[in-house]
């Protein structure tokens, strides 16, 4: 199956003032006093990296509370200030619940994502909604049997196959190159289920494995 592109990257840590660490900011030797402005600035550096760090493992909402209380609470950092709101508004947009699947397409959509992902059980999820929906639609059947068969589920996978077949005959074309159904292709009424009309019968290799 086609698989979509990878997600865009994660955001990387920016360099300059905005992205320094204590030791680079200029942090004071040990006994020495430390004026508040450079104190203040210190932590509001502090802060923000721990803010890009939560951003970067993809904790949205944490670091948008970072982000916003550096903002909040360090009036005087307006470099760091230009840079959080941008972080920011990557944080509040990523954070949006993601709408619950509508209709049968939009089931069929999101079983691919899943499926692209390795998610088998929630593209099963998302399929068996759409079968309740929609029961005789081949599209339905055949993205059941590629699910199922990633699962490792041979014998529904082969029901499924066939039915989508039945409802339309097309499927059989696609079937033949389907890479999950490489051990669907070793039952036998899978085999004959992808013969064109008119091709001779194939008889089944000694000793193969059927799923059935």
């Amino acid at each position: 199956m086609d698989r979509p592109p990878p997600a865009g990257k994660k955001p990387t840590r920016p360099s300059g003032r905005a992205g320094a660490t204590k030791s680079a900011a200029g942090a004071p030797a040990a006994g020495r006093e430390v004026a508040p402005e450079q104190e203040a600035y210190l932590q509001a550096v502090a802060l923000y990296e721990r803010a890009v760090d939560a951003l970067q493992r993809r904790h949205f909402r944490k670091a948008a509370n970072q982000f916003r209380r550096l903002i909040d609470n360090f009036p005087d950092e307006h470099e760091l200030h230009e840079r959080s709101r941008c972080y920011l508004s990557v944080c509040e947009r990523e954070s949006q619940p993601t709408p619950r699947p509508q209709t049968v397409e939009d089931r069929l959509f999101a079983a691919t994502l899943a499926l692209n992902a390795g998610s088998q059980n929630e593209a099963l999820r998302h399929l068996k909604a759409a079968a309740r929906e929609r029961p005789d639609s081949d599209h339905v059947q055949y993205m059941l049997a590629v699910a199922r068969a990633e699962a490792g589920d041979g014998p529904a996978a082969v029901v499924n196959l066939l039915r989508a077949i039945e409802l339309n005959p097309d499927n059989r074309f696609l079937a033949r190159t389907e890479p999950s159904f490489e051990r669907l292709r070793e039952d036998d009424a899978v085999r004959e289920a992808l013969m064109t009309p008119g091709d001779a019968p194939v008889e089944p290799e000694s000793g193969s494995p059927s799923t059935t």
